[in-house]
């Protein structure tokens, strides 16, 4: 079966729309089964299944990079970044969470000191696979929307008091999920890339 071929297509994009409707009611229940008085905590759906994604990006680009040689220095980049978020992600627990993430990031100037030669012919090979779309609108909808969204003075000029809390929560919350789980969808098409390319070569 081609990746492209029509019926491929419509089972992706059936199994992709059962995943966003399985997010979608993950993120109903968090809304109405708050632990305690907080809304959206460490300990829920929404903030495990982020978790989860970003470990498996990690890994995943760590992976699709060592196979996929003409990419590698790109997919080494996006790895490590995945990987600080990941870190990120649990600042409740580790209290210097910001040590673990800067040796990160000096891994990161040190490869691109390494294979600083390799990085514009990585970056136009990874940037013209088709998936590269789904990540980078996952990138921009979890990194970028979901803050701006997020603000407070945002959702105070809809509340008056402080029930804008759950609100605020959810959407951006959820928000950031959505990007996360398109950046998922994104690894499954590199990979379908990868593999449907590594046959016809």
């Amino acid at each position: 079966m081609k990746i492209y071929s029509p019926l491929f297509i419509v089972i992706r994009v059936v199994a992709y729309s059962l995943l966003m409707f399985g997010i979608a009611e993950g993120i109903l229940f968090d809304a109405g089964h708050p632990i305690g008085d907080s809304f959206f905590s460490e300990n829920t759906f929404t903030e495990i299944t982020q978790e989860i994604i970003l470990f498996i990006l990690f890994l995943f680009y760590l992976f699709i990079g060592f196979k996929w040689r003409e990419i590698q220095p790109v997919a080494n980049f996006v790895s490590l970044f995945f990987l600080m978020s990941f870190i990120r992600e649990f600042n409740f627990l580790i209290e210097g969470w910001i040590y673990p993430v800067l040796v990160v990031l000096a891994i990161i100037v040190w490869l691109f000191i390494r294979d600083y030669k390799k990085i514009k012919a990585a970056s136009i090979r990874f940037f013209s696979t088709p998936a590269s779309a789904w990540f980078l609108a996952g990138f921009i909808i979890t990194y970028i929307f979901s803050r701006l969204l997020g603000r407070s003075k945002f959702w105070k000029l809809m509340y008056h008091d402080e029930s804008y809390r759950l609100a605020k929560a959810a959407t951006e919350e959820g928000i950031e999920l959505l990007g996360d789980t398109l950046m998922f969808i994104a690894a499954f098409e590199f990979f379908l890339f990868y593999r449907f390319k590594t046959v016809k070569d």
